[in-house]
């Protein structure tokens, strides 16, 4: 037989003699102290799962909603059309000028435009302005 082999398998053979007496002496300890006291019964202490990774620092903020998110009008040089609905088919029924601040309630499912399928209620209107020309400073509810 390989010598390498042999070594291997001896040292398989040592672990598994070692691992069912430390299972046997712990089980034995355990024993021993329930022998003891008898009369004296041990708390059940429930406790919790192992963290497996823990971040030095929190990557989530508190979620306190104001009733509205500030958002930024991102066109350049047309003005943002507010729609009746969230989508490119319903009536403008007003528009914000270019660069400007936008207060949104909450945000919408609705027509594609340029990619974004998000459409983002007014706050202080009834009206719908594409997500894709509004940034955002912090998250939005689904409405």
């Amino acid at each position: 037989m390989n010598r390498t082999i042999q070594r291997g398998l001896v040292a398989a053979i040592a672990a598994i003699a070692v691992l069912p007496a430390a299972v046997v002496s712990t089980d034995t300890a355990a024993a021993q102290q329930r022998h003891t006291a008898p009369h004296q019964q041990i708390p059940h202490r429930r406790t919790a799962p192992p963290r497996l990774w823990a971040p030095s620092h929190s990557m989530t903020r508190p979620v306190t909603f104001t009733g509205y998110v500030q958002g930024r009008v991102v066109t350049r040089h047309m003005p943002l059309r507010i729609r009746s609905g969230p989508g490119t088919g319903y009536r403008v029924i007003g528009s914000l000028r270019p660069a400007g601040t936008v207060h949104i309630s909450c945000k919408k499912y609705g027509r594609n435009v340029r990619g974004n399928h998000r459409w983002y209620k007014l706050s202080h209107s009834k009206g719908y302005v594409s997500a894709r020309y509004v940034r955002n400073v912090s998250a939005i509810p689904w409405c």
